[in-house]
């Protein structure tokens, strides 16, 4: 403290270090049960925010086995040559287990129109000396596009291209030169029979650039009409307007690519997914695993060293908290559950071959030790013959993971159990940072009011040894007093 003065210069005693020692001492008392709170606090806080995050994680991998994400289905196609895609295919979770040999006869595709050759001599021949508008229409699509006198045929292009309601239509000038010319291409992507691209003006100088004239004759002729794709399944011909068949085979959607070889189908195999089932079931029984764990190690208790006093360990974030055991409580209670709704042969997680070991983390045990079947038995018997079921028992509206869903959200949700505590812990938080401040100013007017006294002190103590000093000088100088002179 710059203006204190150094106490003991004066009477040269060590009251610097008493004040200190003082103030220390003080200190240390006053910010010692402050700084335990502090970091008790502190721990409560991360312990919550962990026990919240394990929860959600666990609430997260629940719920991909909620409502039909369990019943998928794997949708397999054997391309006619490898390496190359013909068809692509997705099954949703009503799909049938089947085969199915499918031909592509023929791919939807969209329109072209050409200008005849020697219509235009470059791209900046001019199309029109007065203004017009040219109408582009496709099945029951269209749009406007505005022609001004003096417009070139490139900036015709443009503008196509460039128009904000253009469905689909794309404008291209091919400068072939010789006996064709410049030509100009228009090509639309709106696929089906009878959705070819029509053209239509106001105004009969137009006519060159369109395939319904307003004078004599169109200048723009089809040179690919548009199509629907064209598929066999089974032998069975489907049609579409586009390249996309959406429940041609009830709950499927297939994709045709390209046509197939002559006497080459592709092949969709459908069949229930079990490698994904197997997959989320796992990660459900490793989050709820992580679950345990985290737990047990937010209440652990301290451990001890050899000598049996000193701490090797520390006592878990939430030692003495109630909230983590009554959470895995309940937790357990709704894993042990009968499924309601549920198929009788597969109405629990025990029909399924999990169980909770020793541990309590849940497990498909491999021992017959206790049952004539272990769990990974009961567990590939589901798969094989029950697997809709399984579904059913952990997806339905009364499932396994909506009584997990909706218990895990009381205590995550926003103004949960888990938010309150929060809350409560962060007031505490505020509380002690406010008890802080106040120690921090008592240390300081108590460590002034130290100074204050022991700076007169030290004057005091000062002016005596000076008093001292001069009654011993005035005493040596008596008779008697003095020094002794000897002969």
């Amino acid at each position: 403290m710059a203006n204190i003065n150094f106490l003991g210069a004066a009477s040269g005693l060590p009251l610097e270090d008493l004040v200190t020692s003082f103030v220390n001492s003080e200190r240390e008392i006053r910010f010692g049960r402050i700084n335990k709170t502090k970091a008790t606090l502190d721990a409560s806080l991360s312990g919550v925010g962990k026990l919240k995050s394990a929860l959600s994680a666990f609430q997260d991998a629940a719920n991909k086995l909620s409502g039909d994400k369990f019943k998928q289905r794997s949708a397999l196609v054997t391309q006619p040559i490898e390496g190359k895609s013909f068809i692509e295919a997705t099954a949703n979770s009503n799909a049938s287990a089947s085969s199915f040999d499918i031909k592509v006869n023929q791919i939807a595709q969209g329109s072209r129109l050409e200008s005849a050759d020697l219509a235009f001599s470059s791209a900046d021949d001019v199309i029109a000396t007065s203004d017009g508008k040219l109408t582009f229409t496709a099945g029951s699509k269209s749009f406007d596009v505005d022609v001004t006198a003096g417009m070139t045929l490139e900036q015709l292009r443009l503008k196509i291209n460039d128009s904000s309601a253009n469905f689909s239509v794309n404008a291209n000038i091919i400068n072939a030169g010789g006996s064709v010319g410049t030509k100009l291409v228009l090509n639309s992507s709106e696929t089906g029979e009878g959705n070819d691209l029509v053209i239509s003006n106001d105004n009969a100088e137009l006519d060159a650039i369109s395939t319904q004239p307003t004078g004599v004759s169109a200048g723009l002729s089809s040179v690919q009409a548009a199509q629907n794709a064209i598929v066999e399944i089974d032998g069975i011909i489907a049609t579409s307007a586009t390249n996309k068949f959406d429940n041609v085979i009830q709950d499927i959607s297939l994709t045709v690519v390209a046509k197939t070889p002559e006497g080459n189908n592709a092949k969709l195999d459908v069949d229930v997914d079990k490698d994904a089932a197997k997959t989320n079931i796992k990660a459900f029984l490793d989050s709820y695993n992580q679950l345990v764990d985290q737990v047990a190690n937010l209440t652990k208790n301290r451990t001890l060293g050899a000598d049996g006093q000193s701490v090797t360990g520390a006592n878990g974030a939430l030692k003495g908290d109630p909230l983590p055991g009554s959470i895995m409580s309940q937790l357990r209670n709704i894993l042990g559950s009968t499924i309601s709704g549920s198929d009788p042969q597969m109405n629990s997680l025990y029909s399924l071959g999990v169980t909770l070991n020793k541990e309590g983390k849940l497990e498909i045990n491999t021992s017959t030790e206790y049952s004539e079947t272990s769990g990974q038995m009961r567990f590939n018997k589901a798969l094989d013959e029950n697997f809709d079921a399984i579904g059913k028992m952990f997806g339905n509206e009364s499932g396994l993971i909506t009584k997990l869903d909706s218990f895990i959200k009381e205590f995550n949700k926003s103004g949960g159990v888990i938010a309150s505590k929060e809350s409560s812990i962060n007031s505490q938080i505020a509380n002690n940072t406010k008890a802080s401040e106040a120690a921090s100013r008592y240390i300081e007017s108590f460590e002034k009011s130290l100074r204050s006294r022991y700076q007169g002190l030290d004057v005091l103590l000062a002016e005596m040894q000076r008093t001292q000093a001069n009654v011993a000088s005035a005493l040596s100088s008596l008779p008697g007093f003095g020094t002794t002179n000897k002969t």
